[in-house]
């Protein structure tokens, strides 16, 4: 396929001959679901998200390596926003998500990049040169499980954009919301981030965690 210099290379025409650069992932994910929800095993087919596929005929299933992640992806998309409402902490349950099986999966990060000819656009640039690379891996004969890639809002996370041929795989638990079920944890990714929070209706448990992060 031809590309003007400027362009991030599409996915050569003989890409199904190569072979793909594979890990294999046995930790569980994370994601912040919207609370009106019982599941968080939702395989995006909205063509909104980065890895999404063209005409709709997969699904992606998007989450974080871990909590961080998970959170900044959520609530970290306004750049030089850098508080987030009680209101908002409410809305979302924090599941873990794992398999039943190693996830076989292809990094695009690190080294990665140049095996598979691409660079740090894929997680940065063009969605459709991301999809473009997405469905090229998805419909690659070796079938793989999905793809990790570095968070575009802290690029010293991972993120995976799992295949809907998973769904069968997955068991999940839902841990509860940041601010009720899980103060500390929150107090500790509010502190990494250097974020605020502002407008929380406390639980009495969790003022003392909380308190010294609310912006009033």
């Amino acid at each position: 396929m031809n590309n003007n210099v400027e362009d991030h290379p599409l996915p050569p025409d003989d890409f199904n001959n190569k072979r793909l650069p594979t890990s294999e992932y046995s930790q569980p994910w994370y994601r912040l679901n919207p609370v009106g929800y019982d599941s968080a095993i939702y395989f995006d087919r909205s063509g909104k998200g980065r890895f999404d596929s063209f005409n709709a005929n997969y699904g992606i299933l998007y989450a974080g390596q871990n909590e961080r992640g998970a959170f900044i992806e959520t609530f970290g998309r306004t750049l030089g926003v850098r508080t987030v409402s009680g209101a908002a902490l409410q809305q979302r349950n924090l599941f873990k998500i794992a398999s039943g099986r190693p996830l076989v999966i292809v990094d695009i990060w690190g080294v990665n990049l140049t095996k598979l000819g691409v660079d740090a656009r894929i997680s940065s640039g063009s969605y459709q040169v991301s999809r473009a690379w997405a469905k090229a891996i998805y419909e690659h004969p070796q079938q793989v499980d999905g793809i990790c890639y570095h968070s575009r809002h802290d690029d010293t996370e991972i993120c995976c954009g799992l295949f809907e041929r998973t769904a069968t795989i997955f068991q999940e638990e839902n841990l509860g919301n940041l601010i009720e079920q899980n103060p500390k944890l929150l107090a500790e990714i509010l502190k990494h981030y250097y974020w605020l929070t502002h407008k929380l209706k406390f639980c009495s448990r969790c003022f003392n965690t909380l308190s010294p992060l609310i912006r009033t």
